[in-house]
């Protein structure tokens, strides 16, 4: 499998790539005031790494090459994922709206205010189809959650990113309310570790996924610098049980969030 966090797992071939290429990335990357490895990685956005054919022939022949990635919730129920797997939202009358307005009614919100709250979840849902209601998304490094607050806080509410867009909707402040509050402070922020196959991967995003690796081993080989990955992805369905290689709760989850103003004294 390929671990972005064992640079060791990545493929032999994505380091091959032939005296012609490297000639044109030594001709189009300047090194002229380079200070930082996110200098050089700008300039190998304009190259367009994902497009070359070293990324494009690996992705049409590994199709079924597995992946470690990491995807954040807030998690009530920690078997429930050993049993079910990551299961994505579905869209109207799915098994995903039905989770959601058990959750709701959990927590004690009255008939006609779950109503409310689903006039935006719909429109969210129908708005964005595959992402929303078809994917599960992710990230590469697991430390990413430590040091990138955008991925931590996908754990930051029971329901995930819709249902905290939706009561946005209604009222910024709407978090900070019982029993709205409940989705804040239960359950356990989570990052869970699974495997993917490359294939399963969002077609927008495989070649991308790839032209990481190969921007990887062009900045350390060929520039001397270090890299960072930052980049999120999606899947094309729900990822099975068996595909979950690890849960875990996020350390000193409270501390992250009460940086912030909204949150100091919150929980």
């Amino acid at each position: 499998m390929i671990d972005f966090d064992n640079p060791t797992t990545f493929p032999v071939e994505l380091r091959n790539w032939g005296s012609e290429f490297e000639k044109m990335i030594l001709r189009r990357v300047s090194t002229d005031k380079v200070e930082e490895w996110w200098q050089i990685e700008h300039q190998l956005q304009d190259i367009r790494i994902d497009e070359s054919m070293l990324v494009t022939d690996f992705v049409k022949e590994n199709m079924d090459k597995e992946i470690v990635v990491y995807h954040c919730a807030r998690i009530l129920d920690e078997n429930e994922y050993w049993k079910q797997g990551i299961v994505t939202a579905g869209g109207k009358d799915s098994i995903g709206e039905k989770r959601l307005r058990k959750l709701l009614v959990d927590i004690g919100l009255d008939a006609d205010k779950i109503e409310e709250v689903f006039l935006h979840v719909y429109h969210l849902w129908n708005r964005d189809k595959q992402s929303r209601t078809k994917s599960v998304h992710f990230f590469f490094e697991k430390n990413q959650v430590y040091k990138d607050d955008r991925i931590n806080h996908f754990a930051i509410n029971l329901g995930g990113e819709i249902l905290r867009w939706s009561l946005e909707a209604i009222d910024k402040e709407l978090y900070k309310e019982e029993p709205y509050k409940r989705l804040w402070i239960l359950g356990n922020p989570s990052v869970i570790t699974f495997k993917v196959k490359l294939g399963d991967i969002h077609e927008v995003h495989r070649n991308s996924l790839i032209a990481e690796i190969v921007k990887y081993n062009i900045t350390k080989a060929l520039f001397g610098f270090d890299y960072e990955f930052d980049f999120t992805g999606m899947t094309v369905r729900d990822v099975p049980p068996q595909n979950i290689l690890s849960i875990e709760e996020i350390k000193n989850y409270i501390q992250i969030q009460e940086k912030y103003s909204d949150y100091q004294g919150f929980y």
